[in-house]
């Protein structure tokens, strides 16, 4: 029996956890009013804040713990202040502003190779295949807004091939019929793609983050 194994990064939002989940995570973020008064990991929390004057009691879960201690920090701004400054004194506050210096500075360098490169991190087609992915996976996602375009592009072509049915080969007034027919058909497909600018704008976001970084990075 092979047991497949995951590889990346999940973000909780928790409040109050059990002790038993608690000690699971391997990064820990503990923040009051905003200020950030802790980043380490789970083991570390009572022995962290015990440098600072909070003591946990013996059988005390140590979420718990933090917890009351925020709420106690909170209401006392020099408590809050107090430790907002060890915190920005401690080892892992200056891990956490290299890191940021250091992806800072790669992301300035890509931008920097690639304004001396002229060129793009993918070719065109790899660009058109990714997005043309993405698209076909929303749609897929929709299966109503599909359905629904799949109908008009049906309706349209009955439409279109009766206007065209029997069409007198004259100047006079065929052409102007294949004029008015073609016309129809240019301002159709023109309103008909309108419909993706509110996709564009929704993801407007994305789009943006995608064109900062290589595909295989995102």
């Amino acid at each position: 029996m092979t047991t497949a194994r995951f590889s990346g990064t999940i973000v909780f939002s928790i409040h109050q956890p059990r002790y038993s989940t608690f000690k699971l995570f391997d990064t820990i973020l503990f923040l009051c009013k905003g200020i950030s008064v802790y980043r380490g990991p789970a083991t570390g929390v009572v022995p962290y804040f015990a440098t600072q004057g909070y003591q946990c009691e013996m059988y005390d879960n140590p979420a718990d713990f933090a917890l009351d201690t925020l709420i106690d920090a909170s209401r006392k701004p020099g408590e809050l202040e107090k430790l907002d400054q060890a915190y920005r004194a401690s080892v892992m506050h200056t891990s956490v502003v290299a890191l940021l210096d250091k992806q800072s500075h790669d992301d300035d360098f890509e931008r920097l190779r690639r304004q001396q490169q002229g060129a793009a991190a993918r070719s065109i087609g790899a660009e058109i295949y990714y997005v043309a992915q993405r698209t076909l996976k929303n749609a897929i996602r929709n299966p109503q807004l599909l359905l629904a375009q799949t109908m008009m592009s049906i309706v349209l072509g009955l439409l279109v091939g009766l206007v065209f049915f029997n069409l007198q080969k004259t100047v006079d007034p065929g052409v102007q019929d294949i004029l008015g027919t073609l016309f129809f058909i240019v301002m159709n497909q023109i309103f008909g793609t309108l419909s993706s600018l509110e996709s564009l704008l929704k993801e407007r976001v994305l789009f943006i983050h995608v064109s900062l970084f290589r595909v295989d990075d995102v």
